[in-house]
Order: C-alpha cells, then sequence, then structure tokens
C-alpha cells in the first residue's frame, strides 16, 4: 500500500479504473432502480457517484505530478470523468427543478 502512493502514475492508473468500476456500477443498477423503485439501488447509486467524485479529483491531483507523456492523458481523461459528474448533476437538478422525476 505505501508503494502505490509513491508513484504517481500507479496512482492516476488505478484512480482511473476505481472511476471505471465505478461508472459500471452505476451503470448497472439505475435500471434495476427505475424498474423495482428500490431504495437500495438509489443509495448505491448515491455513493457509488460520491466516491466516483472522489476517486476523480484524487486522480486529477496525483495526474500533476506524473512525469512523461502520460500526464495530459490522464489529465484529459480525469477531467472528462469530472464533467460528466458535474453534467449529470446538473441535468438531475434541472429535472428536479421541472418535476420530471
Amino acid at each position: 500500500m505505501g508503494n502505490l502512493f509513491k508513484h504517481a502514475s500507479n496512482v492516476s492508473k488505478t484512480a482511473f479504473l476505481a472511476t471505471l468500476i465505478l461508472y459500471i456500477i452505476i451503470i448497472a443498477s439505475f435500471i434495476p432502480s427505475i424498474v423495482f423503485a428500490g431504495n437500495v439501488f438509489a443509495i448505491l447509486i448515491k455513493i457509488a457517484a460520491a466516491l466516483v467524485i472522489l476517486a476523480t479529483i484524487l486522480g486529477m491531483i496525483y495526474s500533476f505530478f506524473i512525469k512523461g507523456g502520460q500526464k495530459f492523458l490522464f489529465l484529459l481523461l480525469h477531467a472528462a470523468s469530472l464533467f460528466i459528474v458535474l453534467f449529470s448533476i446538473s441535468a438531475f437538478m434541472i429535472a428536479k427543478s421541472a418535476d420530471l422525476t
């Protein structure tokens, strides 16, 4: 565990992998949350969304310390993930204000 945080590229890769896994969890639990109207799936989505934000921010911070050509790639990937999360939160707020959900 101590070796993971010594190398910025390893932390950035791990954070990006965790972000992808959490996106898959969100997508996989989205349909059952609509069909079954279960609170368990809604809570799972909220927890996964919070963890996606934290993992993305952690990965983006560590991406600044990467040396070499991968720096721009990981910064771009983490920024895209952060924009996706921010867009989905804003779309949810607009839908809530228009009583669409």
